[in-house]
């Protein structure tokens, strides 16, 4: 009940700030929970629903993209079921094939300036996910340079990744170039 109500929570603030989609990551290996996620689906509205990459992890994705078209998802965000969208293309080309317009298969995962083409090429996905981060300096003052968060190599505590316009507009230049 309480995991029901912060749910509740979540998207009463979503709606309140205006966003246009919501991405539901929760979800159990047997997709069992169809009500849960149907009338979550449902509260949504008139928000876009998107599930998270955390369907890669999925047993039987053709069956599990049936799952979520009949809960209602607009996308599902995949890598394919592998470690990146490029080595996972051959899932994501079938999934889209099944999915026939019902829902739409988003691409993540690992995608680069430097893959996108092929991803993009070699598929008929529509819409990709990616970070487009760089990594800087923190604006942080003061170092204890003797201690290590967990770092093995430099102080991670240090830098933080931000996202790159200039990457961004590389990956929208070259989705327009392609698509």
């Amino acid at each position: 009940l309480c995991e029901i109500i912060s749910h509740k929570m979540f998207l009463f603030h979503f709606l309140l700030l205006r966003v246009y989609f919501c991405v539901y990551f929760h979800f159990t290996c047997s997709f069992r929970m169809f009500n849960y996620f149907f009338a979550l689906a449902a509260e949504s509205r008139p928000l876009s629903v998107t599930f998270h990459r955390a369907f890669d992890m999925v047993h039987n994705p053709c069956a599990s993209l049936e799952c979520l078209i009949s809960l209602g998802f607009e996308r599902v965000l995949t890598s394919g079921c592998d470690s990146t969208a490029l080595e996972g293309l051959p899932t994501i080309k079938r999934l889209i094939e099944q999915a026939k317009q019902r829902i739409i298969v988003v691409a993540g995962g690992g995608i680069t300036e430097r893959n996108l083409q092929r991803i993009l090429e070699n598929s008929c996905i529509r819409e990709f996910h990616c970070s487009a981060r760089s990594s800087r300096e923190s604006l942080m003052k003061f170092r204890n340079m003797s201690v290590s968060m967990g770092a093995s190599t430099a102080p991670a505590e240090y830098i933080v990744k931000v996202a790159d316009i200039n990457k961004v507009r590389m990956l929208t230049a070259i989705a327009k170039d392609v698509v």
